[in-house]
């Protein structure tokens, strides 16, 4: 554990809800707080904190199913995953999986996709019991997982490997192994499933992979320590996190290049974008809070204070579908 706790001291986690008696129709935003050990709950409508889902010690990743009613939270230190339940914002069972669990991806039919830091795999794992059904050798401390829109693929980011590895999501098996920059960390997939995004924290830099062939296209500069990704609904925006900065960029997904800058909170981490791609919010780990940026602009709307060590979330509209959850934390959309 104590390669674990080294890296909590100095390592961000980014990682990738429809309850009736919120305040407007609008989405839910579920923060992971690793200090305070709890999931607080935004009603993207008002932006302000509705609910505290109290957790185990050190949440890590958070992810939800496709219809947004489970959510998933990994604990490293504890070898466990926590679900909770949306509508009733309650934990309603715990999977003790082992290991140090980080990442975590969900797939349509509710299979978890868990990244192992110290013990270098992916587990595809059953979410009722956490039972193992498959297990792939990845590279060194994998961290972010995200799946294609489509379901069938699932991307890795390993660290301490400066790869991506791309794993078949039925069999688990690896169909490619990719160079990136430097000390790769979070991922994110368009909603076309034509392109992955991977965050180079020591290169400072985004890598640009091609669904379709399995290669680089295209690297592009980033801020200092990029630790979070997202893209909008549409398409149309990649929003970077920069965690030595305290920054978000946003940049036009046709050119890549950063047409916005927002000010956020100290050492922002997980980026999710609003229902009506207008909004995105933005997990700050150091100052325990997660700022509202307008999209087309920038500019910080509201910092809201949610508990120490924000450093996770998800983004779910409201209503069960499959349209529900972020396209950037679920595996909802098209092919591949």
């Amino acid at each position: 554990m104590l390669r674990v706790r080294r890296l909590m001291v100095w390592l961000a986690a980014s990682l990738v809800a429809m309850p009736a008696l919120a305040a407007s129709n609008d989405a839910l935003v579920f923060v992971a707080n690793q200090d305070a050990a709890t999931v607080s709950v935004i009603d993207s409508g008002a932006d302000e904190v509705i609910a505290s889902i109290p957790v185990a010690f050190a949440p890590a990743g958070i992810a939800a199913d496709s219809g947004g009613a489970t959510l998933y939270v990994t604990h490293p230190e504890r070898g466990e995953i926590t679900v909770i339940d949306a509508d009733e914002r309650k934990v309603v069972r715990t999977l003790k999986v082992g290991g140090t669990p980080f990442g975590i991806a969900v797939s349509h039919d509710g299979t978890t996709f868990v990244s192992d830091w110290n013990q270098d795999t992916v587990t595809a794992a059953d979410p009722q019991t956490g039972k193992v059904l498959r297990r792939a050798a990845v590279g060194r401390a994998p961290a972010g997982v995200v799946t294609s829109p489509g379901g069938s693929l699932v991307f890795v980011a390993n660290r301490e490997s400066n790869t991506v590895s791309i794993l078949n999501a039925t069999t688990l098996n690896v169909v490619a192994t990719i160079p990136v920059g430097r000390a790769p960390f979070a991922l994110t997939v368009s909603p076309d499933g034509r392109w992955l995004y991977v965050a180079n924290v020591q290169s400072a830099n985004i890598s640009v992979i091609s669904i379709e062939t399995l290669k680089p296209v295209a690297t592009v500069p980033a801020g200092p320590m990029p630790y979070g990704l997202a893209t909008t609904r549409d398409g149309a925006r990649l929003l970077v996190a920069s965690q030595g900065a305290g920054t978000v960029s946003i940049l036009d997904s046709g050119n890549l290049r950063t047409i916005a800058s927002g000010k956020v909170g100290r050492f922002p981490e997980g980026v999710g974008i609003g229902p009506r791609d207008d909004k995105a919010y933005v997990a700050n780990w150091f100052s325990g809070d997660v700022s509202v940026l307008d999209i087309s602009t920038g500019k910080e709307l509201k910092r809201i204070r949610t508990g120490g060590g924000s450093r996770a979330l998800v983004v779910v509209a409201r209503g069960h579908s499959k349209e529900a959850a972020d396209p950037n934390a679920a595996t909802d959309g098209l092919q591949p």
